[in-house]
């Protein structure tokens, strides 16, 4: 008996194939999938219809083949494993599958099964509308044209972050706004920054239904809705006046809409989000000149032998916190209004931006890039309201040679961070002197120092409780070229307490601050144990 199709597995991988991939179907993939069910328990189970999520189970083992046969006694749909990665697949998994008549299906290796589960129950709970059967998933440009005709209005759709996915035609009587909107593909600056002001986003994003604007001076007249498919947000539709205004009823038509846009949306967004990644991937393979350089260019707009260099960028050390999507996002979308094709990727708490679209001639490229880090700086410390530093590579000819130019970005990057200098963005060749330091610094990481060094003995003094100030009093002193006044006003503190403190230094530890050569060893010393890991290798 034929399954309904927007139950079956096969309707589910249509909407988010992305990522899974099938393994073995042995009587295909028209089977009903009822539930979705996260495997966490000591001994197989499921219910007929599950689709099992295997997580933690290793799919070369004996116990991943237990299950399936478990699955396929209970009528489950499928079971769903962690990627195989390198070597022959497990041929027992197979057999047991066959035999069980169960699906064994795989995650892609760039998704987390955070991801993967939540585009699966996402799935589950989309049906595809009788009403607009004529349009095919995924086709936004079509769904726009139908829904404009649901709702009475000018439709744009637009992801999450206010890009435009996709209009309809009908803008003969478009306002100022909407007409700027689908020109420049993104929802103009100053109108994001004022409806995050005034709460409009943050109504839409955070609670059910839609919203109806009226016009208000010069801010026209708009109803949107958040697009939802399970818990996740897949989209946004905005309706426009065209040419009268909206209907009174508009906001149910739009919520009717929404249920419409749903599986179109979640396709598209499970298709952009595995092409994201899969990008994401060769460009980090390329960065670390590990190839994947023919695969980056077919899928982006850098070119295999134009010029090309990265920018690392990372906040300053004193901002602290985890911003490195943030930053990669927008570096990217920077770099590409400015006509640049980019591809970033996180480093962990900065990102490295690989940028190409450079004049060949190589004075005029590195004039580029040089303009194009300092504007990046700017923007990121607007965008993110905190310093932002922007390491410079090298410009390089050709994707293949990006890594020579990441490993120089990473340098300068780290010389910025280390010096903790004002400058927005530099090359390594500007720095030397901070180069040349941290280099001195890394070779002494490998270094085992004698314990009962003065530095180290000041060390263990200051682990006691209310003695850590004598490191910083130490610090201010060396870094203030001896002058107790400049130090103690470093340190914010009476300059007798400083030459206090500084005594009780010299007790402690025996140094000799009079003699060069043992301030030469407390300072590299002191910059060793100090420098925060950021500015030692922020990428």
């Amino acid at each position: 008996m034929a399954v309904e199709p927007d139950r079956s597995l096969n309707a589910l991988l249509r909407l988010v194939g992305s990522v899974v991939e099938v393994g073995v179907a042995p009587v295909g993939l028209d089977v009903a999938v009822l539930n979705l069910d996260v495997f966490d328990r000591p001994e197989p189970g499921a219910e007929h219809g599950d689709l099992v999520v295997a997580v933690g189970i290793d799919p070369r083992s004996e116990q991943a083949v237990a299950l399936v046969r478990a699955a396929g006694r209970d009528g489950a749909a499928g079971v769903v494993f962690r990627e195989e990665g390198d070597g022959p697949p497990n041929t027992a998994l197979r057999a047991a599958a066959a035999e069980a008549g169960t699906a064994v299906l795989f995650r892609k290796h760039w998704a987390g099964w955070a991801q993967v589960i939540g585009t699966l129950r996402a799935g589950l709970t989309v049906v595809r509308d009788a009403g607009i059967t004529n349009v095919p998933l995924g086709d936004l440009d079509a769904l726009a044209d139908a829904l404009a005709d649901l709702v009475d209005g000018a439709v744009t759709i637009e992801s999450v972050h206010s890009r435009v996915l996709a209009h309809s035609k009908n803008h003969q009587h478009a306002d100022d706004i909407r007409t700027r909107t689908i020109l420049g593909r993104e929802v103009p600056e100053h109108r994001k920054q004022a409806m995050t002001e005034d709460g409009f986003f943050d109504l839409l994003r955070h609670r059910p239904g839609a919203r109806h604007r009226r016009e208000a001076g010069d801010i026209p007249e708009r109803a949107a809705i958040a697009v939802r498919a399970g818990e996740e947000i897949v989209g946004e539709l905005w309706v426009a006046p065209a040419g009268r205004p909206l209907a009174p009823t508009v906001t149910e038509a739009l919520e009717a809409a929404a249920r419409i846009a749903a599986p179109h949306l979640l396709h598209d967004w499970t298709r952009r989000y595995g092409q994201h990644e899969e990008v994401r991937e060769a460009a980090r393979a390329v960065l670390a000149g590990r190839g994947q350089a023919e695969l980056l260019a077919a899928r982006t707009g850098l070119t295999l032998t134009g010029r090309c260099a990265v920018l690392s960028v990372a906040p300053a050390p004193a901002a602290g916190g985890r911003t490195d999507d943030r930053l990669a996002g927008e570096a990217s979308m920077h770099c590409q209004r400015l006509g640049h094709p980019a591809v970033a990727v996180g480093t962990g708490r900065g990102a490295r931006v690989l940028v190409g679209g450079l004049e060949q001639d190589l004075v005029g490229a590195v004039a580029q890039l040089s303009k194009l880090s300092e504007s990046l700086g700017v923007k990121l410390a607007a965008e993110l309201d905190l310093p932002v530093r922007v390491g410079v590579g090298e410009v390089r000819a050709g994707l293949a040679k990006a890594a020579g130019s990441a490993r120089a970005a990473d340098l300068a990057l780290r010389a910025l961070l280390f010096a903790d200098s004002a400058q927005v963005s530099a090359r390594a060749d500007e720095l030397p002197d901070a180069v040349a330091l941290l280099q001195v610094l890394d070779a002494l990481q490998g270094v085992d120092l004698p314990a009962n060094s003065s530095v180290l003995r000041l060390v263990a003094h200051a682990a006691q409780p209310g003695k850590e100030v004598l490191i910083d009093t130490l610090r201010a002193y060396l870094e203030n070229s001896g002058d107790s006044a400049k130090a103690a006003r470093a340190l914010k503190v009476p300059v007798n307490t400083f030459r206090y403190r500084l005594k009780t230094v010299e007790k402690v530890s025996g140094i000799k601050l009079d003699d060069p050569d043992a301030r030469l060893l407390a300072q590299l010393q002191l910059r060793r144990l100090g420098s925060p890991p950021e500015a030692m290798n922020p990428a």
